[in-house]
C-alpha cells in the first residue's frame, strides 16, 4: 500500500494545482520573444582636449605658450575624438551602413573652432572611406558635411548663453543663502589665491567668483595634462580643492535655487528637440539612424541636470550622452548611456520614475515638466513678431482711416462744384 505522503503528494487538490500551473506556462512557452530592433541614436558630446579658454594674470603661460592659442582643439582631443568614433561604428555596426549615407546621419555643431573639429575627427572613426567613396587613396578620410548656426542664434546647444532670464537667475544664485553656505568652506582657501594668480580677493568671493575660480581650475589642468610646470603654490591639494569649486559651480548654474525654471530654459530645450528628432525619425518615410550633437562640457551638464541623471562631476573631454531607440513589437522604448570613460562600456542611465527601458510615451510624459512652452518669452525677450504684427495692425488702420477721410472730402467737394454749376445755369 502507497504510504500517507505519497497518497497525500496525488490528491486531487495537488493535481488540480499541477494542470492549472501547465495551462499557465505551456502557451507562454509557446510565444515567441518578442524583438527588440534598435532604431535610431541621438547623442550628445563634449569636445576633445583643448588649451585653456583663457588664464589668471599672474600664469606665465600665456596664449603664445600654445601653438594654436587658447580654447584650440589639441592632437590629443583630435586622438579622443577619433577613438570614440570608432567605438561608435563598433557599437553600432548593425544600424549603420558601412558608408556614410547623408540621409541616415546628421551632424550638428556649435559654431566653435574645437566642437566643428572634434565632429569631424570623430566622423573619421565612424566612416572611414571605403569603396566609391575612397577619392584619394593616400587619405583615410573623406569630407562629411557638420551643419551649425552662429552662436548668437545658437538656442539649442548652447541656450544658456543666449537667454537674459538664465543669466539673472545665476546670479541670484550666487547670493542665496544655500550657494553661500556651500561656498563657505572655501572661503579660507580663497584668501590664499590673490597672491598667487593676480585675482582680487573680492573678484574670486564676488558674483563673478565661479568664473574667476574656474578659469584658473581651467588654466592649471591644461597645463597639467600637457606636461606644462605647475607653480609651486599649485599643489595636489589646491587643484582639488580647485576641482570642488568646479562641481559647486555647476550645481549653481543647474541646481541649489530655482532648478526647474533653469532646467526650462538650459537643458530642456535640447531635451524638446530630442523628442522630437525621435518623432520625425520614426515616421514610415524617415531614413535616420543617427543624430550628433558636438558641444560643451555645459552642454551635457545642461542635459543631465535637467533629465536628473547627473553626477554633478564635470563632463570630460569626449564624454558622450547616448540615447538609443528600440522598437519592440508595436512599442518604442528608450535606453540612455553615458560614456565618460573611454577603458570601459558606457555605464547604463535611467531616468528617474521609470525603467531602465523606458517607453518612449512615459519618458515623453515624465520630462514635460522640463519643457518650456514658450522659451522666447520665458527667457524674457521681446517678441518681434509680435511687435511687427502690431506696427502692421496699426499702419492698416491709419491708411484706412485716411483713405476714408479722402473719400469723404471728394464726395463733399464734388457735391459743391455740382451745386456751384447749377446755379450757374
Amino acid at each position: 500500500m502507497p504510504s500517507t505522503a505519497m497518497a497525500a503528494r496525488w490528491s486531487p487538490s495537488f493535481l488540480l494545482s499541477c494542470f492549472v500551473l501547465l495551462n499557465v506556462c505551456f502557451p507562454l512557452l509557446g510565444q515567441p520573444a518578442v524583438e527588440k530592433k534598435l532604431k535610431l541614436v541621438i547623442m550628445v558630446f563634449r569636445h576633445g582636449d583643448r588649451s585653456p579658454i583663457q588664464t589668471y594674470p599672474n600664469d606665465k603661460y600665456k596664449e603664445d605658450s600654445w601653438p594654436d592659442g587658447f580654447g584650440q582643439l589639441t592632437q590629443l582631443g583630435m586622438d579622443q575624438h577619433f577613438e570614440l568614433g570608432k567605438y561608435l561604428r563598433k557599437r553600432y555596426s548593425g544600424l549603420l551602413n558601412e558608408t556614410y549615407n547623408k540621409n541616415e546621419v546628421f551632424v550638428r555643431s556649435t559654431d566653435v573652432d574645437r566642437t566643428l573639429m572634434s565632429a569631424q575627427a570623430n566622423l573619421v572613426g565612424l566612416f572611414p572611406p571605403t569603396g566609391r567613396q575612397v577619392w584619394n587613396p593616400n587619405i583615410k578620410w573623406q569630407p562629411i558635411p557638420v551643419h551649425t548656426m552662429s552662436q548668437s542664434n545658437d538656442m539649442l546647444l548652447i541656450a544658456k548663453e543666449n537667454c537674459p532670464r538664465f543669466a539673472e537667475l545665476v546670479n541670484e544664485t550666487s547670493t542665496s543663502e544655500i550657494f553661500n553656505e556651500l561656498k563657505k568652506p572655501y572661503v579660507d582657501f580663497l584668501k590664499t589665491l590673490p597672491n598667487h594668480t593676480g585675482y582680487s580677493f573680492d573678484q574670486l568671493i564676488g558674483s563673478k567668483g565661479p568664473y574667476m575660480w574656474w578659469t584658473i581650475y581651467d588654466a592649471l589642468f591644461c597645463e597639467k595634462i600637457h606636461n606644462y610646470t605647475l607653480p609651486d603654490w599649485a599643489t595636489t591639494t589646491v587643484i582639488e580643492k580647485l576641482l570642488g569649486l568646479q562641481e559647486l559651480s555647476i550645481a549653481a548654474y543647474f541646481g541649489l535655487y530655482k532648478q526647474q525654471e533653469k532646467t526650462k530654459l538650459t537643458g530642456g530645450v535640447l531635451v524638446k528637440a530630442i523628442i522630437e528628432n525621435i518623432t520625425q525619425a520614426l515616421a514610415p518615410s524617415s531614413k535616420q539612424k543617427m543624430i550628433m550633437y558636438s558641444a560643451h562640457d555645459m552642454t551635457v551638464a545642461a542635459l543631465q541636470s535637467a533629465l536628473n541623471v547627473s553626477n554633478g562631476k564635470l563632463p570630460p573631454y569626449a564624454s558622450c550622452h547616448l540615447f538609443e531607440i528600440y522598437e519592440v513589437g508595436n512599442d518604442y522604448t528608450i535606453e540612455m548611456y553615458y560614456r565618460n570613460d573611454s577603458s570601459v562600456e558606457p555605464y547604463k542611465i535611467t531616468l528617474p520614475g521609470c525603467s531602465q527601458s523606458c517607453p518612449l510615451e512615459k519618458f515623453t510624459d515624465l520630462t514635460s515638466s522640463i519643457i518650456a512652452k514658450d522659451w522666447r518669452k520665458e527667457c524674457g525677450f521681446e517678441d518681434k513678431n509680435s511687435d511687427k504684427v502690431f506696427g502692421l495692425t496699426i499702419a492698416v488702420i491709419v491708411l484706412g482711416l485716411t483713405l476714408f477721410v479722402l473719400a469723404v472730402m471728394l464726395i463733399f467737394c464734388r457735391k459743391r462744384l455740382l451745386g456751384a454749376s447749377y446755379e450757374a445755369v
